[in-house]
């Protein structure tokens, strides 16, 4: 009898619960209609789309680097015997920096040396018995060929012996060397990093946009982050022809100023391009666009329904967007209540 009590209880309480659970998924249901039913539209503002005055003048930073830098590399092995240059100091191009103890290449290239000598005497007895017919032509032709190799010989052997002294290729400050005296150096070996920064270049990367205003040999203000008293001056020198996979390109200052000298490679600089012209552009507020800056969009208002227009933009430093295609002066865009909108949500405007 208890377990049948107890059976009744359990059913009851659980219909008392689904009970409650219809009831209440009804009411929220009812809600929600009324909801919809109230809200038939969505408030939001607009804003017009105006034409307005802007300065063209940007700024874009980089960092500067030498003209020319390079890793010279051993061409031979031995060990080093005398040191000329060390980091720090200036070189000329064609300074030695380091001797190569050249003794045994030096040895087989005198012995190389005599017997390419010997050879040509020989070479030259024989075209004059060649010329009286006392000697074949087979014979000639060995002591040609045999000249040709010492002389090969020889040459090869002169490379090696010049190897040995490692001169400067280019000029330039010696930034990092890699020896002391009896180093033993191998083919590959990096000797010495030299840094040539007369002159000295700052690369910069701009937009599409910002291209189009930038021209070679225009003389631009550059600012040296670390010296901030002083002002320097670049001199348009590069720029590309086709942009990165940021869609920017390149352009490249040489600098000109006096006191450039100062300037270290490596130092950030901003190269900050002026323009005396302004421009009259369509401006609307940035977050007026729905979507993001690679794929923007707005919202026009056609007979209370929101109409999605994509347009084609340029950002501006303000806060605002210069509307290149899309849109034309005096058109409005909703501005607000844009998180609620999408093609053909029934808006009113406040």
């Amino acid at each position: 009898m208890k377990k049948l009590i107890i059976i009744a209880l359990v059913v009851v309480s659980v219909g008392a619960v689904a009970f409650t659970l219809y009831n209440n998924k009804q009411e929220m249901n009812e809600a929600a209609t009324l909801a919809m039913k109230s809200s038939e539209y969505i408030s939001v503002t607009v804003e017009k789309v105006e034409e307005k005055t802007v300065n063209r003048n940007f700024e874009a930073n980089g960092i500067f680097e030498p003209s020319q830098e390079l890793k010279l590399m051993s061409e031979t092995s031995g060990a080093v015997v005398k040191i000329q240059r060390r980091k720090g100091d200036y070189v000329r191009k064609g300074d030695l920096l380091v001797q190569i103890d050249d003794r045994l290449i030096r040895s087989e290239y005198t012995i190389a040396k005599l017997t390419r000598d010997q050879a040509e005497k020989d070479l030259k007895r024989f075209e004059n018995l060649a010329a009286t017919d006392a000697i074949t032509k087979k014979q000639l032709e060995e002591n040609e060929n045999g000249f040709k190799i010492a002389d090969a010989q020889l040459g090869a052997l002169k490379k090696r012996l010049d190897d040995t002294k490692v001169t400067a290729p280019i000029a330039g400050f010696i930034n990092e060397d890699y020896y002391e005296l009896g180093t033993l150096v191998s083919p590959g070996m990096p000797l010495v990093d030299i840094i040539n920064k007369n002159p000295l270049k700052l690369a910069v990367n701009v937009t599409e946009t910002e291209i189009s205003k930038v021209k070679k040999d225009d003389e631009i203000a550059v600012r040296v982050n670390a010296m901030s008293n002083q002002d320097f001056i670049g001199k348009v020198h590069f720029i590309s022809d086709k942009a990165d996979a940021s869609f920017k390109y390149q352009v490249e200052l040489i600098m000109i100023s006096k006191n450039q000298d100062e300037i270290k490679p490596g130092m950030f600089g901003t190269a900050q391009f002026k323009f005396s012209q302004e421009e009259k552009v369509l401006m609307i507020d940035r977050k007026s666009i729905s979507g993001s800056l690679k794929d923007p969009g707005v919202y026009l208002i056609k007979n209370g329904v929101a109409v999605y227009q994509t347009v084609k933009i340029h950002p501006l430093d303000d806060g605002s967007v210069e509307i290149l295609d899309g849109l034309k002066a005096g058109d409005e865009v909703i501005a607000s209540g844009l998180i609620n909108v999408k093609e053909g949500t029934k808006v009113k405007v406040q």
